[in-house]
């Protein structure tokens, strides 16, 4: 299985950013790659994230939430 994390410090409070980051409707105005995100962010469930960045093919993938703060 592949797994991808990464860590960064964010000036704000933490029910803030967690509201920001399962916004999943409003990610195409803040990040125009990815184009749509579908599911729930609770752990167990399985998202459908479809990216487009410029001049490269789309690609779907189905990843499996494996932490969540909700």
């Amino acid at each position: 299985m592949r797994e991808i994390r990464t860590e960064i410090q964010i000036n704000a409070a933490p029910e803030r950013v967690w509201q920001v980051l399962t916004d999943f409707a409003s990610y195409p105005d803040w990040n125009p790659f990815m184009r749509r995100i579908s599911g729930e962010p609770a752990v167990g469930s399985r998202l459908e994230v479809r990216i487009e960045p410029p001049d490269s093919r789309g690609m779907t993938f189905k990843p499996i939430v494996i932490m969540s703060e909700a």
